[in-house]
């Protein structure tokens, strides 16, 4: 990539970066009396005008999902170069890719559940599929489609779609931020897949699952040897630790691993993982040219939504502002 394209872009992304929520802001939802006045508070901050937009404040998905797709858009629009905003996008067609089979392989209507974002027009690719049209979908998802549908065939077990979703997601994952040769990029998704498999391998290892099974959710390309994860099965918290100490995320795993053995709570553990990603792209508030810190706004936006689910979510089951503060992850500010 050109840096040099990026200029105009970073400077834009400055501008939003200043709008992110600050940590005042979230300690005043976070101590808010009820959902209604945490929603008066988001009413003050940048998502105004999705606040306003919906009727009651159980609707606090919407006003989410429609600030997220606005942030893509925006995002869309500044980054002169697609794979930057296709990195944190592709997730979102790959949730539509097995939402989509599921309603085959089901004949159910699960269109409530698609997400308009994504890397392509979801809806052409839909199109497509049901009318068998096939070599004009793109090859990873034509790949995937092709791989789910015969599995199914073969087991007639619809939670077998998101396990084989998420190993073709993460390989073309990876397959862009490889191509794009920018160092936090293919850092952001090789950690990433050291901590989902780390934390794949302790809910296996809870739900007594066994070696074959293992070997179809552990996922390739992480910095963490595969064959190193999958040799964990029959390994306590303790040794796991052991094992991985001279991990690239080590700092933040093994606090997370500790978190969980004291606590037995996976979501504990995936609290450290977050922060982890987020401290990952702090580096990029220093850079001046690059695509860095257009990705580094996106991947703030995601988290800091994060926060605001949990804390509304909370907020409806009547939780203490103390409780809230132990599940809430770091911001990017």
């Amino acid at each position: 990539m050109d840096r040099m394209e990026f200029t105009q872009g970073v400077t834009r992304t400055r501008v939003l970066e200043k709008k992110l929520l600050d940590q005042p802001t979230i300690d005043k939802m976070v101590d808010a009396k009820d959902l209604e006045e945490v929603l008066r508070a988001l009413g003050d901050t940048e998502y105004a005008s999705a606040v306003s937009a919906v009727e009651k404040g159980e609707d606090y998905e919407q006003i989410l999902a429609n600030e997220l797709k606005k942030s893509y858009d925006l995002m869309r629009e500044i980054s002169p170069q697609d794979e930057v905003v296709d990195l944190m996008a592709l997730k979102y067609d790959y949730h539509n890719l097995k939402v989509m089979l599921k309603e085959h392989v089901m004949e159910k209507d699960l269109s409530d559940l698609y997400i308009p974002i994504g890397t392509i027009d979801f809806n052409k690719l839909k199109a497509m599929f049901k009318a068998e049209q096939m070599r004009d979908i793109q090859l990873e998802f034509k790949e995937a489609i092709a791989e789910i549908i015969k599995d199914y065939e073969e087991q007639k077990d619809p939670q077998r779609i998101d396990i084989l979703a998420d190993r073709h997601y993460f390989k073309h994952l990876y397959k862009i931020a490889k191509g794009t040769e920018i160092d936090l990029f293919k850092a952001y998704v090789k950690d990433l897949i050291d901590f989902l498999n780390v934390s794949a391998a302790i809910r296996l290892k809870k739900q007594g699952k066994d070696l074959r099974f293992f070997r179809e959710v552990i996922l390739f390309n992480g910095n963490i040897e595969r064959d190193d994860i999958l040799l964990t099965m029959n390994d306590s918290i303790d040794v796991m630790m052991n094992k991985f100490r001279n991990a690239r995320i080590s700092k933040q795993l093994l606090k997370g691993l500790e978190a969980y053995q004291e606590t037995g709570r996976l979501s504990i553990f995936e609290k450290y993982m977050d922060n982890y990603m987020i401290s990952l792209n702090k580096d990029s508030k220093s850079v001046t040219f690059g695509p860095e810190p257009l990705f580094s706004y996106l991947v703030a936006k995601e988290m800091e939504m994060k926060i605001l689910r949990i804390i509304m979510v909370s907020k409806m089951n009547n939780l203490s502002p103390e409780a809230i503060r132990e599940r809430l992850r770091d911001l990017y500010v």
